[in-house]
């Protein structure tokens, strides 16, 4: 399978691309982690995009930060995140995307 991974952490990309002059080692545990799931793809691209173009990802990693348990959105995203999905043309749920 071929997969394309964006990020907009300029200092996450540097480092799976073997670049640790800005020498974060803190994420070092993190980069191995990335490696060992990306192997198992046959085609792994690696793309930045900036914070202002990438808000659905923003907001998610956000409210993820505040949950107080593990949820799944796959079926049902947040309804604070159904409006940012909505808004930069990704693909919501029917159910959730009417609720609003």
């Amino acid at each position: 399978m071929k997969v394309i991974l964006e990020t907009d952490c300029k200092v996450l990309l540097d480092g799976i691309s073997g670049n640790h002059y800005n020498n974060s080692w803190a994420i070092l545990p993190l980069l191995d982690e990335i490696h060992d799931v990306v192997s198992s793809f046959e085609e792994v691209i690696w793309s930045w995009v900036p914070r202002s173009a990438n808000r659905a990802a923003h907001a998610a990693a956000s409210i993820s930060i505040r949950a107080m348990e593990l949820q799944s959105w796959v079926d049902r995203p947040p309804l604070s995140l159904v409006g940012v999905l909505t808004s930069d043309g990704l693909p919501c749920p029917p159910l959730v995307a009417s609720a609003i």
